[in-house]
């Protein structure tokens, strides 16, 4: 590496601190140069595109702008993330690329203000919630690619130290890492416990709990030097990402609240509906372009109702997945009326939507 001229100041990475040379990180790589980040140079905010342009830029276009600007080999590790967390769902392959692609737009979005991680928790986060999964379900599969998603509050034991070696913490037979400090004249022990700790037994080596050093509401002691861990309690970690998420600002309006609609609109409540796209085996399929289609809509609704915008989507999702003959073939079985359908919605359900 060769040094900077005498007299000029050493440029550094922002990302690592490695001297720049020629503007190029030697560490980062390809990916930090000349202000670009991970992800290649910021896009265009929609106002400035439309200057460019010379034309009004909708909130639609500006996305798939955005997005497209990240097409480069930067965005392989929020892309890996986001493959392995959608993987862990159990849904259809056709499912599972419609929540990917999703994702990856909503990332973009919060990628400046939560770092590739976060932004990829949260995004796969939101979509499956949006698609009617609860909190618990999505942290556990989550957890599956980040274990901290599913960690819970530490438990502090107090203890009498046996002996002058460091106290060995073993959880289910293997070395769990630990925080000690002293606490008068025994010492206490934070451990990290997780969600799938649950009935896990706790091992102290070289230590004896002192009487009354546990809280009872979380681990039950089993001898002297062991417990059994109670981790039925909730876990709030992919919430605090969810709501830094949308205190971001940029997210809002793609996320949580979209995700509050979807609940409100979704394909459960139309009984007769569900029923019939169940039978066709297309459930999974049409609620996955559903969800991305009233994504879409949502983001440049034009002033239509979220009501409306819904209906819009789940009858164009239905009629771009159920083919043609297979339509006709329940209508039939059933004695449907053509009148009152459109493809596999019965239209007379969507006042179950209500507001």
């Amino acid at each position: 590496m060769a040094a900077p001229p005498e007299g000029e100041p050493l440029e550094l990475c922002e990302e690592c601190g490695s001297p720049l040379v020629d503007g190029f990180c030697g560490t980062c790589g390809n990916g930090y140069r000349e202000g670009s980040s991970p992800v290649g140079a910021a896009p265009l905010e929609r106002g400035e595109l439309s200057r460019v342009l010379g034309r009004n830029v909708g909130a639609k276009a500006h996305g798939s702008y955005a997005l497209s600007m990240q097409q480069d080999q930067g965005m392989g590790p929020l892309r890996k993330q986001i493959d392995l967390m959608v993987e862990q769902f159990n849904a259809s392959p056709e499912a599972k690329a419609a929540a990917k692609q999703n994702a990856e737009t909503l990332a973009v979005k919060v990628m400046d203000e939560l770092g590739p991680t976060k932004s990829a928790i949260a995004s796969v986060a939101q979509i499956f919630i949006a698609q009617g999964r609860n909190l618990r379900e999505v942290s556990s599969c989550i957890s599956m690619v980040h274990p901290s998603i599913d960690r819970l509050g530490d438990i502090v034991v107090e203890i009498r130290q046996e002996t002058e070696e460091d106290v060995r913490v073993l959880v289910d037979g293997r070395d769990r890492p630990y925080k000690s400090y002293s606490h008068g004249f025994y010492r206490r022990l934070r451990i990290p416990v997780f969600a799938s700790d649950g009935s896990a037994l706790i091992e102290l080596r070289g230590a004896t709990l002192t009487r009354k050093g546990y809280d009872p509401k979380r681990v039950e002691p089993k001898g002297p030097s062991e417990l059994e861990v109670r981790a039925d309690e909730a876990n709030f970690e992919l919430f605090k990402i969810l709501e830094e998420a949308r205190l971001s600002g940029r997210a809002a309006a793609a996320g949580t609240d979209q995700s509050a609609m979807l609940r409100k609109y979704t394909i459960s409540k139309l009984r007769l509906t569900g029923r019939l796209l169940r039978e066709a085996g297309v459930l999974q399929k049409v609620s996955g372009k559903y969800v991305k289609l009233f994504a879409e809509a949502i983001a440049d609704g034009g002033g239509r109702s979220p009501r409306k915008l819904a209906e819009e989507a789940l009858i164009e999702a239905c009629e771009n997945v159920v083919p043609g003959h297979l339509r006709n073939s329940l209508w039939q079985k059933y004695h449907l009326k053509a009148s009152g359908m459109k493809s596999l919605v019965v239209v007379s359900e969507l006042a179950a939507w209500q507001g």
